[in-house]
């Protein structure tokens, strides 16, 4: 379910978007959380998880929304038994795609990243300089039976792939960019035949 924010909290914010998100971990007991993700200043998108607020640098917030879209590529693609590429592009993130046993495809994409406690107990991510600066890592999996995972040193937050749409779409959305909703909406209206139209591709490591 998506929330909307009224007036005063849209003139606080250059970009605010709310959803309830299903914790895929936790669905057969119909778990949810909120998630929330805003621009109020130049150089950082804030996203709320249940009650964490993180805290990225643009060029980290990018990257993590490309590499939850391709999550969710691969994992439709398991779902309805083809083999996607995400598109080739220089990542902070490292990305893995793994072929199971099974035959369905794993993907998962890390980054070590500058991370710090600022005021207020903000979890701040942001694009290390140096070796030195890697105090902290990010990652992006696929996780059985179509979910998706964020995972923090101090968390991690399951979530459907509709629900990684929307939020690598509202990441883009905050900085300015192209947003990834198109998936979504395909996927429901045209399901398999849509699938199928992308062809038979090998996935690869980069």
């Amino acid at each position: 379910m998506v929330n909307f924010v009224n007036k005063t909290e849209v003139q606080r914010a250059a970009f605010l978007a709310e959803r309830e998100f299903v914790c895929w971990r936790g669905r057969e007991y119909d778990e949810l959380y909120p998630c929330q993700v805003s621009r109020q200043s130049d150089h950082y998108v804030d996203m709320q998880l249940d009650i964490k607020l993180i805290r990225f640098a643009d060029a980290v917030a990018e990257d993590i929304a490309r590499c939850l879209y391709d999550a969710v590529l691969i994992t439709v693609g398991n779902l309805q038994g083809f083999a996607p590429t995400p598109a080739y592009r220089d990542s902070i993130l490292e990305r893995i795609y793994r072929k199971r046993v099974s035959g369905d495809w794993s993907y998962n994409a890390n980054g070590r990243f500058n991370c710090y406690e600022a005021e207020g107990e903000v979890y701040v991510v942001e694009r290390a300089t140096g070796e030195s600066d890697k105090t902290g890592k990010v990652s992006v999996y696929t996780i059985d039976d179509g979910g998706v995972e964020l995972v923090f040193d101090f968390m991690c937050y399951s979530f459907s792939i509709h629900d990684a749409v929307w939020l690598s779409s509202a990441l883009m959305e905050a900085l300015g960019r192209e947003s990834f909703d198109a998936l979504e909406t395909l996927s429901e209206v045209i399901g398999l035949e849509w699938a199928l139209a992308f062809g038979e591709t090998v996935a690869h490591v980069d």
